[in-house]
């Protein structure tokens, strides 16, 4: 019998009990889950609150053909997701069964609950199926909280791009339902022309990662990644992160290299590199522009670097050269006059046992913008003419 039919069959009799017996009042179908190998089907009745009944293979035998489930036993966890871990699929489930669902799930997921696989398997029914949060609040004029962001896998047609390769979700296997085809593109003009490099069987909790370790097991030739990675650590020391390397006037050419090294190996895990509709070297201009703070940040801690206060109310903004001159953009608290000044210093010194920061001149600006750019003047080799600066 087919599987739609058996689904209808067991729902038919299920509602027919449920009109007959006394105990199942108030009752209704919560869901219906189906062994495709057996068609054996597992179904959970409730009121919504504290009356529970399964229908299972095992409770056919029983005299009235279902069995109670104690309240402070059931969980989703327990019993849905379990079995979708096991062999079984869902052939019928509401709408408020969804919510109930996806409410536990933001509030359990993923600490809190021990068949993980068994949630993926509900989330690939849920995206195969055009189950969304938008779906669920038409249904139940409730407010659904949005568990797709837990999900590792593709929806059925649903693509991805790794790395220049287009990866389209087919059907469940045949022959292991725990896998799912996919087809793989070597590029997107191959996606748009239909010329496809092959058809796998991966599984399916998880797909998404599973494709990528695919792909660079089967597809990406190491010697010519490394000679990328080894490409973008150049570009970085000695073009897009230069400027931000002499700011901080660190010489130790190993320290910068390691850095620039970690940070090619992060833009080529990034979807900003699998994207081959540009030049490498743009999409990595794009990528540092979209981190530029985060890498910012992750390079003075690498260089171990501190904001102090010196002399009580001076703190070094920025730092680089002009030539061999020392350059520094310092920030002054005038508490006196409520206000901050900002100093481009030349020549400046710093006594760390005294704690003492100084300079063999400076230029005085009253506002930090006016103070940034003269500073970025004078590091790119330019002089301050007189109209350029407030001095004191």
């Amino acid at each position: 019998m087919p599987t739609e039919d058996v689904i209808n069959f067991i729902k038919n009799n299920i509602e027919n009990s449920i009109k007959e017996g006394e105990e199942l009042f108030g009752t209704k179908i919560d869901y219906i889950l189906i062994n495709p190998d057996t068609n054996d089907t597992t179904s959970i009745i409730s009121n919504g609150v504290d009356k529970i009944v399964e229908f299972t293979p095992f409770t056919k035998e029983m005299k009235t053909g279902y069995a109670k489930v104690p309240e402070w036993d059931y969980s989703f966890d327990n019993y849905l997701f379990k079995d979708l871990e096991s062999v079984y699929q869902i052939g019928y489930i509401t709408a408020e069964t969804h919510y109930n669902i996806w409410t536990s799930i933001e509030e359990l997921y993923p600490e809190d609950i021990n068949n993980k696989d068994g949630v993926q398997w509900y989330l690939q029914f849920c995206a195969n199926n055009g189950i969304t949060k938008e779906y669920l609040d038409e249904k139940t004029n409730l407010d659904t909280p949005n568990i797709m962001k837990y999900f590792d896998g593709l929806a059925f047609q649903e693509t991805m791009t790794y790395k220049g390769y287009v990866i389209e979700a087919d059907e469940t296997n045949y022959d292991n339902p725990k896998e799912n085809l996919v087809t793989i593109y070597k590029s997107q003009q191959d996606y748009i022309d239909g010329n496809y490099a092959e058809n796998v069987s991966l599984n399916t909790v998880g797909l998404k990662q599973n494709i990528k370790e695919y792909i660079d097991e089967v597809y990406i030739d190491k010697t010519d990644l490394e000679s990328e990675k080894a490409y973008f650590t150049f570009v970085l020391g000695y073009d897009l992160l230069h400027d931000m390397i002499n700011k901080y006037g660190v010489l130790e050419c190993d320290t910068n290299y390691d850095f620039c090294d970690y940070v090619a190996n992060q833009f080529l895990d990034s979807k900003e590199y699998s994207n081959f509709n540009r030049s490498s070297y743009e999409m990595l201009q794009e990528w540092l522009s979209n981190n530029k703070e985060r890498i910012e940040n992750e390079y003075k801690e690498t260089i171990g670097f501190e904001e102090k206060n010196y002399n009580g109310n001076l703190k070094i903004l920025e730092t680089g050269f002009r030539k061999d001159e020392a350059i520094a953009l310092v920030e002054k608290d005038v508490p006196s006059m409520n206000r901050k000044e900002y100093i481009v210093a030349f020549n400046y010194t710093i006594d760390k046992e005294k704690n003492n920061l100084s300079w063999g001149y400076g230029r005085y600006y009253y506002d930090k913008n006016s103070g940034e750019k003269a500073y970025e003047k004078v590091i790119n080799g330019g002089n301050l003419a007189f109209h350029d600066r407030e001095e004191r």
